[in-house]
C-alpha cells in the first residue's frame, strides 16, 4: 500500500480477506483472527450504505499462510493390559491333607540273639520240656556260648532221652541255607568229640522270621534239623494284698 493511501472511502466498508469480520475505520488487525490487514491484498472494500459501486483494490497475489505443524503423534503400539493373576482359593484347587490318625499302638517287644539266648539258658524248658544244659564234671551248666573249631554253639543241652541238642539261633536277615549248613557243621562236631558216634545228636534252629531260601535246604535235613521261631509276649498279673 502506497503511503498515506487509504484503505476506505466515504461511503465503503473493509472487511478482513480471511474470516469476511467487518473492519472499522483505521483498523489495521482484525479483531475476530487476528489477521494484520495493512496490506491491500489483505481487506476486501464493499459498497457502504449509499448504494455505490463496489469498488475493489487491486490485489496482490495472497501469500497462503504456512500450514499448521503437524504434531507427530508417536507410534505406540497398544500396551497390553497387565496380567492378572486368577484369584485362586488355595483351599479349593489344592487336594485335601487328611491326617492319618494314629492307630492304636500294641506293645511290641523284640530280642536280640544274645539277650535270648540268656534268656533260654536260664529257662531252657521254654524251648522243648525236659531241656537242660550240658554241665561239667562238677554240675556247673558250660552249655551256653559253647566255643568249637567249627563256630560258637549258643545253647548245648540234653533232651528227657539224655540226647544232645545243638541250639542255633539266628540272626536278624541271616540266609537260610547258610543258616542250615552251619548248625550241620556244630551237630557233626558235638557227633564226634562227644556223643563218640554213638548218641544221638540234633538241632534246633531259632529264628524270629523264616528266611524264603529255608525251604528246600531244611526239608533235607529235616530229621535232624527243626525250625522254630519265637514271639516275645507281655503277661500282666493282679498282686494280692
Amino acid at each position: 500500500m502506497a503511503k498515506g493511501k487509504k484503505l476506505w472511502g466515504r461511503d465503503e466498508v473493509a472487511t478482513c480477506k480471511l474470516c469476511g469480520t467487518q473492519l472499522k475505520e483505521g483498523d489495521l488487525t482484525c479483531p475476530l483472527c487476528g489477521f494484520l490487514t495493512g496490506a491491500d491484498s489483505n481487506v476486501f472494500v464493499i459498497p457502504g450504505n449509499a448504494g455505490g459501486t463496489a469498488k475493489q483494490k487491486e490485489s496482490r497475489p495472497t501469500p497462503t499462510p504456512p500450514p499448521a505443524k503437524e504434531t507427530a503423534v508417536p507410534d505406540m503400539k497398544e500396551a497390553a493390559p497387565p496380567e492378572v493373576e486368577p484369584d485362586l482359593d488355595i483351599e479349593e484347587e489344592m487336594a485335601p491333607v487328611f491326617q492319618k490318625k494314629p492307630e492304636a499302638s500294641t506293645p511290641a517287644f523284640t530280642l536280640d540273639p544274645p539277650g535270648l539266648r540268656k534268656l533260654l539258658a536260664r529257662q531252657p524248658d521254654l524251648l522243648e520240656p525236659g531241656l537242660r544244659l550240658v554241665a561239667d564234671k562238677k554240675g556247673k551248666p558250660i552249655g551256653a556260648g559253647l566255643s568249637t573249631a567249627v563256630g560258637e554253639i549258643d545253647l548245648l543241652a540234653r533232651d528227657g532221652s539224655g540226647g544232645f541238642v545243638v541250639v542255633v539261633i539266628a540272626g536278624r536277615g541271616q540266609q537260610g541255607e547258610k543258616l542250615v549248613a552251619e548248625t550241620l557243621q556244630r551237630i557233626g562236631w558235638v557227633r564226634k568229640h562227644l556223643g563218640k558216634g554213638k548218641e544221638r545228636v540234633r538241632g534246633i534252629v531259632l529264628m524270629e522270621q523264616v528266611p524264603e531260601d529255608l525251604g528246600y535246604a531244611s526239608a533235607a535235613v529235616a530229621d535232624t534239623v527243626v525250625i522254630k521261631t519265637y514271639r516275645v509276649g507281655l503277661a500282666i498279673e493282679d498282686v494280692e494284698m
